[in-house]
Protein backbone atom coordinates (compact mmCIF):
# COMPACT_ATOMS: atom_id res chain seq x y z
CA UNK A 1 0.00 0.00 0.00
CA UNK A 2 1.49 3.21 -0.79
CA UNK A 3 1.86 5.97 2.02
CA UNK A 4 -1.09 5.24 4.95
CA UNK A 5 -1.58 7.45 7.85
CA UNK A 6 -3.50 7.08 10.80
CA UNK A 7 -4.34 10.65 12.78
CA UNK A 8 -5.06 9.70 16.21
CA UNK A 9 -5.20 10.82 19.95
CA UNK A 10 -6.34 8.72 22.84
CA UNK A 11 -7.69 12.13 24.08
CA UNK A 12 -10.63 13.64 22.58
CA UNK A 13 -11.44 17.24 22.00
CA UNK A 14 -7.80 17.83 20.48
CA UNK A 15 -9.00 18.74 16.93
CA UNK A 16 -8.20 15.22 15.09
CA UNK A 17 -10.69 15.30 12.76
CA UNK A 18 -10.60 19.00 11.80
CA UNK A 19 -6.39 18.18 11.27
CA UNK A 20 -7.14 15.18 9.52
CA UNK A 21 -9.99 16.94 6.83
CA UNK A 22 -7.77 20.04 6.38
CA UNK A 23 -4.49 17.93 5.85
CA UNK A 24 -6.57 15.56 3.48
CA UNK A 25 -7.62 19.03 1.57
CA UNK A 26 -4.07 20.37 1.59
CA UNK A 27 -2.62 17.37 0.52
CA UNK A 28 -5.29 16.99 -2.93
CA UNK A 29 -4.68 20.68 -3.67
CA UNK A 30 -0.72 19.75 -4.10
CA UNK A 31 -1.80 17.79 -6.70
CA UNK A 32 -1.95 13.83 -4.53
CA UNK A 33 -4.95 11.55 -5.18
CA UNK A 34 -6.36 11.23 -1.56
CA UNK A 35 -8.61 8.78 -0.06
CA UNK A 36 -9.83 9.49 3.78
CA UNK A 37 -11.01 6.98 5.79
CA UNK A 38 -13.21 7.67 8.15
CA UNK A 39 -13.93 5.08 10.75
CA UNK A 40 -15.34 6.87 13.68
CA UNK A 41 -19.36 6.06 13.92
CA UNK A 42 -20.10 9.22 16.41
CA UNK A 43 -21.88 12.40 15.51
CA UNK A 44 -19.47 15.19 14.22
CA UNK A 45 -16.94 12.64 12.70
CA UNK A 46 -15.61 13.73 9.74
CA UNK A 47 -18.26 12.78 7.48
CA UNK A 48 -20.02 15.38 8.95
CA UNK A 49 -17.65 17.63 8.28
CA UNK A 50 -17.63 17.51 5.02
CA UNK A 51 -21.76 17.40 4.13
CA UNK A 52 -22.08 13.46 3.90
CA UNK A 53 -23.58 13.14 7.16
CA UNK A 54 -26.64 11.54 5.54
CA UNK A 55 -24.50 8.37 4.81
CA UNK A 56 -24.05 7.75 8.11
CA UNK A 57 -27.50 6.16 8.42
CA UNK A 58 -28.12 4.85 5.33
CA UNK A 59 -29.47 1.34 4.81
CA UNK A 60 -27.12 0.45 1.78
CA UNK A 61 -23.65 -1.27 1.94
CA UNK A 62 -21.40 0.64 4.24
CA UNK A 63 -18.20 0.26 5.93
CA UNK A 64 -18.80 -1.78 8.43
CA UNK A 65 -20.44 -4.54 5.37
CA UNK A 66 -16.68 -4.19 4.22
CA UNK A 67 -14.90 -5.19 7.05
CA UNK A 68 -17.05 -8.13 8.03
CA UNK A 69 -17.02 -9.38 4.38
CA UNK A 70 -13.96 -9.37 2.29
CA UNK A 71 -15.89 -9.97 -0.64
CA UNK A 72 -17.21 -6.28 -0.62
CA UNK A 73 -15.92 -3.91 -2.37
CA UNK A 74 -14.42 -0.97 -0.76
CA UNK A 75 -14.55 1.37 -3.78
CA UNK A 76 -18.47 1.12 -3.89
CA UNK A 77 -18.38 3.30 -1.09
CA UNK A 78 -16.15 6.11 -2.10
CA UNK A 79 -17.55 9.39 -2.58
CA UNK A 80 -15.93 12.71 -4.35
CA UNK A 81 -15.14 15.40 -1.39
CA UNK A 82 -13.72 17.81 -3.33
CA UNK A 83 -9.93 17.99 -2.35
CA UNK A 84 -9.92 14.21 -1.63
CA UNK A 85 -12.15 10.92 -1.95
CA UNK A 86 -14.04 9.73 0.83
CA UNK A 87 -15.33 6.33 2.37
CA UNK A 88 -17.96 7.73 5.44
CA UNK A 89 -18.29 6.33 8.33
CA UNK A 90 -21.80 4.62 9.54
CA UNK A 91 -23.61 4.60 12.64
CA UNK A 92 -23.65 0.94 12.20
CA UNK A 93 -19.40 0.75 13.20
CA UNK A 94 -20.53 1.29 17.07
CA UNK A 95 -21.21 -2.38 17.02
CA UNK A 96 -18.06 -3.50 14.82
CA UNK A 97 -16.85 -4.93 17.89
CA UNK A 98 -19.55 -7.52 18.60
CA UNK A 99 -19.88 -8.56 14.87
CA UNK A 100 -16.68 -9.71 14.82
CA UNK A 101 -16.56 -11.36 17.75
CA UNK A 102 -19.93 -13.11 17.19
CA UNK A 103 -18.70 -14.36 13.65
CA UNK A 104 -15.37 -15.04 15.02
CA UNK A 105 -13.62 -12.86 12.65
CA UNK A 106 -9.93 -13.88 12.25
CA UNK A 107 -7.40 -11.52 12.04
CA UNK A 108 -9.94 -8.77 12.40
CA UNK A 109 -7.38 -6.04 13.17
CA UNK A 110 -6.54 -6.40 9.62
CA UNK A 111 -9.53 -5.90 7.86
CA UNK A 112 -9.29 -2.68 6.58
CA UNK A 113 -6.13 -2.95 5.26
CA UNK A 114 -7.18 -6.05 3.33
CA UNK A 115 -9.98 -3.74 1.91
CA UNK A 116 -7.87 -1.00 0.88
CA UNK A 117 -5.47 -2.79 -0.44
CA UNK A 118 -7.35 -3.21 -4.27
CA UNK A 119 -7.53 0.54 -4.03
CA UNK A 120 -4.01 0.96 -3.71
CA UNK A 121 -2.99 1.61 -7.57
CA UNK A 122 -5.69 4.37 -7.40
CA UNK A 123 -4.23 6.86 -4.43
CA UNK A 124 -0.89 8.36 -3.51
CA UNK A 125 -2.31 8.89 0.24
CA UNK A 126 -4.52 7.21 2.54
CA UNK A 127 -5.55 9.28 5.75
CA UNK A 128 -7.37 7.11 8.32
CA UNK A 129 -9.23 9.31 10.96
CA UNK A 130 -10.48 6.58 13.99
CA UNK A 131 -12.25 7.19 17.08
CA UNK A 132 -10.51 8.30 20.30
CA UNK A 133 -11.38 5.34 22.19
CA UNK A 134 -8.67 2.02 21.95
CA UNK A 135 -11.09 -0.41 20.18
CA UNK A 136 -10.84 -2.66 17.04
CA UNK A 137 -11.40 -0.04 14.71
CA UNK A 138 -8.19 2.06 16.11
CA UNK A 139 -6.93 -1.19 15.99
CA UNK A 140 -7.65 -1.75 11.77
CA UNK A 141 -5.99 2.04 11.35
CA UNK A 142 -2.81 1.54 12.60
CA UNK A 143 -2.68 -2.10 11.65
CA UNK A 144 -3.81 -0.09 7.74
CA UNK A 145 -1.32 2.96 7.85
CA UNK A 146 1.47 1.63 10.30
CA UNK A 147 2.37 5.91 10.85
CA UNK A 148 1.06 8.18 12.90
CA UNK A 149 0.45 11.94 13.15
CA UNK A 150 -0.87 12.69 16.63
CA UNK A 151 -2.31 16.39 17.23
CA UNK A 152 -2.16 17.13 20.78
CA UNK A 153 -2.64 20.00 23.45
CA UNK A 154 0.34 21.87 24.95
CA UNK A 155 -0.91 21.29 28.87
CA UNK A 156 0.61 18.66 31.03
CA UNK A 157 -2.56 16.20 30.04
CA UNK A 158 -1.30 16.49 27.03
CA UNK A 159 2.18 15.84 27.46
CA UNK A 160 1.32 12.81 29.62
CA UNK A 161 -1.12 11.55 27.23
CA UNK A 162 2.01 11.11 24.54
CA UNK A 163 4.06 8.93 27.02
CA UNK A 164 0.56 6.71 27.36
CA UNK A 165 0.20 6.42 23.63
CA UNK A 166 4.12 5.41 23.16
CA UNK A 167 3.47 2.77 25.11
CA UNK A 168 0.00 1.61 23.93
CA UNK A 169 1.91 1.79 20.00
CA UNK A 170 4.93 -0.03 21.81
CA UNK A 171 2.43 -2.77 23.13
CA UNK A 172 0.29 -3.37 19.83
CA UNK A 173 3.32 -3.78 17.97
CA UNK A 174 4.91 -6.45 19.63
CA UNK A 175 1.20 -8.24 19.43
CA UNK A 176 0.90 -7.71 15.97
CA UNK A 177 4.39 -9.28 15.36
CA UNK A 178 3.27 -12.55 16.04
CA UNK A 179 1.42 -12.78 12.32
CA UNK A 180 3.95 -10.12 10.77
CA UNK A 181 7.34 -10.35 11.74
CA UNK A 182 8.55 -6.73 9.74
CA UNK A 183 5.15 -5.36 11.40
CA UNK A 184 6.02 -1.79 12.82
CA UNK A 185 4.16 1.34 14.37
CA UNK A 186 5.97 4.83 14.33
CA UNK A 187 5.21 8.56 15.37
CA UNK A 188 5.15 10.60 12.12
CA UNK A 189 4.65 13.72 13.99
CA UNK A 190 3.62 15.20 17.15
CA UNK A 191 1.47 18.22 16.23
CA UNK A 192 0.71 20.78 18.70
CA UNK A 193 -3.09 22.11 18.17
CA UNK A 194 -5.75 24.74 19.13
CA UNK A 195 -2.47 26.96 20.46
CA UNK A 196 -2.36 30.07 22.61
CA UNK A 197 0.13 32.13 23.91
CA UNK A 198 0.45 31.04 27.61
CA UNK A 199 3.65 30.01 29.14
CA UNK A 200 2.50 26.53 29.89
CA UNK A 201 2.31 26.11 26.05
CA UNK A 202 5.91 27.18 25.80
CA UNK A 203 7.22 25.17 29.12
CA UNK A 204 5.15 21.34 27.47
CA UNK A 205 6.66 22.13 24.15
CA UNK A 206 10.23 22.14 25.23
CA UNK A 207 9.51 19.34 27.44
CA UNK A 208 8.43 17.46 24.16
CA UNK A 209 11.31 18.17 21.96
CA UNK A 210 13.93 17.63 25.07
CA UNK A 211 12.32 13.73 25.09
CA UNK A 212 13.23 13.59 21.46
CA UNK A 213 9.59 13.41 20.32
CA UNK A 214 8.81 14.51 16.45
CA UNK A 215 7.16 17.62 17.34
CA UNK A 216 6.71 19.89 14.38
CA UNK A 217 8.43 23.27 15.07
CA UNK A 218 4.67 25.31 14.84
CA UNK A 219 1.95 24.54 16.33
CA UNK A 220 -2.10 25.03 14.90
CA UNK A 221 -3.48 28.06 16.52
CA UNK A 222 -6.82 28.41 18.20
CA UNK A 223 -9.12 30.14 15.36
CA UNK A 224 -12.75 30.61 15.15
CA UNK A 225 -12.15 30.19 11.14
CA UNK A 226 -11.78 26.48 12.46
CA UNK A 227 -15.43 26.44 13.42
CA UNK A 228 -16.96 28.80 11.26
CA UNK A 229 -15.77 26.55 8.38
CA UNK A 230 -17.13 23.09 10.49
CA UNK A 231 -20.52 24.74 10.05
CA UNK A 232 -20.45 25.54 6.46
CA UNK A 233 -19.54 21.86 6.23
CA UNK A 234 -16.25 22.95 4.20
CA UNK A 235 -12.42 22.42 4.44
CA UNK A 236 -10.72 25.81 5.96
CA UNK A 237 -8.97 26.01 2.12
CA UNK A 238 -12.55 25.95 0.38
CA UNK A 239 -13.66 28.78 3.44
CA UNK A 240 -10.78 30.78 2.16
CA UNK A 241 -12.22 30.23 -1.91
CA UNK A 242 -15.65 30.56 -1.54
CA UNK A 243 -17.25 33.77 -2.65
CA UNK A 244 -20.45 32.97 0.20
CA UNK A 245 -18.19 33.23 3.28
CA UNK A 246 -16.31 35.93 4.86
CA UNK A 247 -12.14 36.75 3.78
CA UNK A 248 -10.10 35.17 6.02
CA UNK A 249 -8.61 37.82 8.11
CA UNK A 250 -4.62 38.10 8.19
CA UNK A 251 -3.77 36.52 11.26
CA UNK A 252 -5.93 33.47 10.49
CA UNK A 253 -4.32 32.60 6.69
CA UNK A 254 -1.18 31.02 8.96
CA UNK A 255 -3.62 28.03 9.11
CA UNK A 256 -3.58 27.49 5.30
CA UNK A 257 0.25 27.21 5.90
CA UNK A 258 0.15 25.06 8.96
CA UNK A 259 -1.83 22.63 7.05
CA UNK A 260 0.08 22.88 4.30
CA UNK A 261 2.93 21.67 6.23
CA UNK A 262 1.56 18.96 7.72
CA UNK A 263 0.50 17.56 4.20
CA UNK A 264 3.88 17.92 3.32
CA UNK A 265 5.26 16.12 6.64
CA UNK A 266 3.05 13.22 5.42
CA UNK A 267 4.57 13.20 1.66
CA UNK A 268 8.32 13.85 3.25
CA UNK A 269 7.65 10.90 5.91
CA UNK A 270 8.98 13.21 8.51
CA UNK A 271 9.27 16.44 10.37
CA UNK A 272 12.77 16.75 9.40
CA UNK A 273 12.44 16.42 5.55
CA UNK A 274 9.45 18.84 5.69
CA UNK A 275 10.79 21.51 7.70
CA UNK A 276 13.99 20.99 5.17
CA UNK A 277 11.99 21.54 2.14
CA UNK A 278 10.24 24.76 3.74
CA UNK A 279 13.53 26.31 4.73
CA UNK A 280 15.09 25.71 1.36
CA UNK A 281 12.23 27.59 -0.12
Amino acid sequence: MKRAVTLWSESGGVGKTTMATNTAAALGRRGADVLVVDLDPQLGSLTDHVGFGDLKTTDDDHLGDVLLDQDRDASDLVVDAGDFDLIPSHEGLANIESEMAARNTSLREFQLRSSLTPLASEYDYFLIDPPATLNVLVDNALVAARDVVIPIELTRKGSVSIDGLEDTLDSMERGFRTFDESFSLGILAVVPNEVGDSNIYREVREELESGGKPVTPFGIRKRDVLKEAWRNQMTVFEFADSAETRDLRPYEKDLLDQFDTVARIVERGSVEAAVDVEVAQ
